[in-house]
């Protein structure tokens, strides 16, 4: 029955793995976010407002699933993904097949879009938040925790990267992305459903095929005993006399450890002693205790802020590269077609490498942690110094092979924290609280994400208006391109929010051994 629980947790963690395959597919924004400004007529501000409006839904649902997922289980939660992704992805789909044309201004849809996008990256933190909040629970006395966790996360990176490989290679030649939306909503549908068939927690009494291998076992482990007692006499009795000769037996050996200790000291009288009540078995603390503790922690704070200031000036990238491919080939010979596939191309290549560094570090940081004897947060510091160099390159940007290796330089800074920071929340309040507070902890993507995007958009819409000062008011509006002009400003400003999430991680880091530090000396 051993091997049929194994089995049983073996499917569950492919599963959990699927989900997360399927579901991490918000970045793919990037791939048909200047449609946005093509077939319906958006501007760049208006094109960031819904990815930003779309982030928050994203992260700042996180605590709900979290919650959801510790204490309904990941099946109605993963479900709920699947629905949801579904009915954002089909309205999108229909949006753009059936609203407005460019440059007509009277209606835009910001609103409609907004929560369209919302549905869809609010079902993907479903998905990832009761993957990820199953995985912890059951991988939680492990010592590759980090490796267990990181599978899954590569593979929520990993998920831009096979997605938008799969629209390079089928639905480029479209002039909307409407068959490629409706292609994903199905797609996403069909996985999130059947992974919630198969995922379960370990010890958890509702799943039903585990609680019918520990039954058959338990019935096993009953007939033989009944067997090695000749048939004579319940294995409830036995049980009971032997805790009845147990006990007796420390009874004897407590008054000749207590004259070990001290001889000369004085019998108590117990004619009259009470017996004392049995101590209730301790229960794990109530999410609302959890969550106090959890706020009036300072680490807990400083990692919430430096994820703020880190996550912004990646996602800042990450929702807008497609638009940056576009405003550096404009000088090029290139086609409308080869221009999309080089747009999903660089989005590719920042996905797949943030699914490599998920996986190295995954496994990396557990060496770091149990050869070095180093804390995992120590990590953190190289990655933020990573995405300063990362936003530094990115204001440097002069042509359109620059966008590869900015691609990389992301994808391994932004896939390294986001596996690190899951499994430094599991290491430090527990796998038990895991979902409340990596839920809490989650919101930072959504608040950095939020406020350099409309950096992003504000500085690519002035420069804008900048380029169409200098062409004159008799040019047409279509005829308007931007280029490294309009975003250049705006990853100067990210740059600089980059050091301070920098000082943050330093402060997780040094924060935990000055406070034992400082304790051990008062």
């Amino acid at each position: 029955m051993e091997s049929r629980e194994r089995y049983i947790h073996t499917l569950s963690y492919l599963a959990t793995c699927m989900s997360m395959l399927c579901g991490g597919t918000t970045s793919l924004f990037a791939t048909y976010g200047s449609s946005f400004s093509e077939v319906l007529g958006f501007s760049q501000y208006e094109t960031n407002l819904v990815a930003s409006l779309g982030d928050y839904a994203h992260y700042m649902s996180a605590p709900l699933f979290g919650y959801l997922s510790t204490r309904k289980g990941p099946t109605l939660v993963i479900q709920s993904a699947g629905f949801l992704m579904f009915v954002g992805y089909i309205g999108l789909s229909y949006a753009f097949d059936n609203f407005g044309t460019p440059y007509e201004r009277a209606n835009h849809y910001v609103g409609t879009m907004s929560v369209l996008f919302a549905l869809v990256g609010v079902g993907s933190k479903a998905a990832y938040m009761s993957s990820m909040a199953t995985a912890a629970r059951n991988f939680k006395h492990s010592r590759y925790s980090g490796i267990a966790l990181g599978i899954p996360l590569s593979l929520y990176g990993l998920s831009t990267f096979v997605f938008s490989s799969v629209k390079a290679r089928w639905f480029e030649g479209d002039q909307t992305p409407a068959r490629y939306l409706a292609f994903m909503a199905v797609v996403s549908a069909v996985a999130h459903l059947v992974a919630s068939k198969f995922v379960v927690l370990k010890g958890d009494p509702s799943a039903a095929s585990v609680q019918i291998a520990r039954k058959k076992t338990a019935d096993d482990d009953t007939v033989q005993a009944e067997n090695a007692n000749g048939g004579s006499g319940s294995p409830v009795t036995d049980s009971i006399e032997m805790k009845e000769t147990r006990r007796r037996r420390m009874t004897v050996s407590a008054p000749n450890d207590d004259n070990d200790k001290d001889t000369n000291a004085p019998v108590p009288d117990t004619s009259s002693r009470q017996e004392s009540p049995v101590t209730p078995p301790q229960t794990q603390p109530s999410e609302r205790s959890v969550i106090h503790r959890f706020a009036l922690d300072p680490v807990a704070w400083c990692l919430l802020l430096g994820l703020i200031c880190f996550s912004g000036p990646g996602l800042a990238f990450v929702n807008n590269c497609g638009t940056m491919v576009r405003a550096m080939s404009h000088g090029t010979t290139l086609s409308e077609e080869q221009i999309g596939r080089y747009k999903d191309k660089i989005v590719a290549t920042q996905s797949f490498f943030s699914f490599s560094s998920r996986l190295a570090v995954g496994y990396l940081s557990d060496l770091w942690r149990t050869r070095l004897r180093l804390p995992r947060s120590g990590m953190l510091v190289l990655a933020a110094l990573l995405m300063i160099h990362a936003q530094n390159t990115a204001a440097r940007v002069t042509q359109l092979e620059d966008l590869h290796l900015l691609a990389i330089l992301i994808g391994v800074s932004m896939g390294s924290v986001f596996t690190l920071a899951p499994t430094i929340t599991s290491e430090t309040w527990g796998a038990d609280n895991f979902g409340v507070c990596w839920g809490i902890i989650t919101l930072a993507p959504a608040i950095g994400g939020h406020m350099c995007n409309l950096i992003f958009g504000s500085n690519w819409d002035q420069g804008l208006v900048r380029i169409a000062g200098r062409l004159g008011p008799d040019t047409p509006q279509d005829k308007v391109f931007c280029d490294n002009e309009c975003f250049v400003p705006a990853f100067l400003a990210t740059t600089k929010i980059s050091y301070i999430g920098l000082f943050f991680f330093f402060v997780v880091v040094s924060l935990p051994r000055f406070l034992a530090l400082w304790k051990r000396h008062i």
